[in-house]
């Protein structure tokens, strides 16, 4: 019998932070992922100044220090000792330097709440933050729902093309899923005048079978009018703990959190998100009509020099 191994872990998370309740919400769910995955935190806090001085900086490395051992000497009893942490400043805002950090600290996973919701879900304001750090990083990125509370992550769906998989990526996915000691679901949602690509879809996804084996992995094809709101209803049905893309862009995960797709919207304001970036063969993710505008809107003259 052919014994697995973990080829990849998540070893350290990287958490943007407010000083405030919803950085406690979001430290605190931190705090239970990173000691189940058995990572470090990697604490880090946008001054908003200009620049910093080093007492500055010792004073905010401080405040967030004291923030963190607050939160978790509050959450985490003696039995259960939260994950190791340190802490990281910058100036600026947080998009300003999270490429940076990211890179310099090695970080596997970036850990950030999706802002704040108005009475619709996730503002655009949100959204667009949301999107910006994702740009910005090469690491995958979880998006954490307001007012979401850590359980046990057993149940994790990764929404997907058979035909166009990058195997790095797969076997990422795969491997922090086996880190979580949860299951993983590959599902495509393909739309009725895709039929008859259906035999190519199942070639595909067979082949990703043998690629998978030994791992705890479900395949489905499912058809649906629209992608995404497929991929909500089956999440939903399934009691999904957290959903994954691996995109190229943000197209995806901004129509996810848009007000125009209520249903979709609903249940991806109580469960979290993660994001891969992938290189797509596929003129995007989402067979959609992002890329077709895209390729119709005018292109600009060359200036000759």
């Amino acid at each position: 019998m052919t014994t697995m191994t973990t080829l990849s872990e998540t070893k350290r998370i990287l958490v943007p932070l407010d000083l405030n309740e919803t950085g406690e919400d979001l430290l605190y769910y931190a705090g239970q992922l990173a000691h189940t995955l058995g990572a470090e935190l990697y604490l880090f806090h946008a001054c908003k100044t200009n620049d910093l001085t080093f007492t500055q900086q010792s004073n905010c490395i401080q405040k967030l220090r004291s923030f963190a051992e607050r939160v978790f000497s509050r959450e985490f009893n003696a039995s259960k000792v939260a994950a190791p942490f340190d802490c990281v400043v910058r100036p600026g805002q947080i998009s300003d330097s999270i490429q940076a950090v990211v890179q310099d600290y090695q970080i596997d996973l970036v850990l950030m709440d999706a802002g704040t919701h108005d009475s619709k879900g996730l503002t655009g304001e949100a959204a667009e933050r949301t999107a910006k750090i994702m740009d910005l990083v090469s690491c995958p990125v979880m998006v954490l729902p307001a007012a979401v509370r850590y359980k046990k992550l057993k149940n994790l769906v990764f929404a997907t093309d058979f035909t166009d998989q990058d195997q790095r990526v797969l076997f990422r996915i795969a491997d922090f899923a086996q880190q979580l000691k949860a299951r993983l679901t590959l599902v495509q949602v393909y739309g009725e005048e895709e039929r008859s690509q259906l035999c190519t879809y199942k070639s595909a996804m067979l082949a990703l079978e043998k690629q998978l084996k030994g791992r705890e992995v479900i395949f489905r094809l499912l058809e649906e009018e629209d992608v995404l709101e497929g991929i909500s209803e089956f999440s939903e049905a399934t009691a999904t703990d957290l959903l994954i893309l691996a995109t190229q862009d943000n197209y995806l995960m901004e129509r996810l959190f848009s007000t125009n797709y209520m249903k979709t919207m609903a249940f991806h304001t109580r469960i979290p998100l993660v994001t891969y970036r992938q290189h797509k063969k596929k003129p995007c993710s989402g067979c959609c009509m992002n890329c077709k505008n895209k390729q119709e809107q005018p292109q600009p003259e060359a200036t000759i020099q």
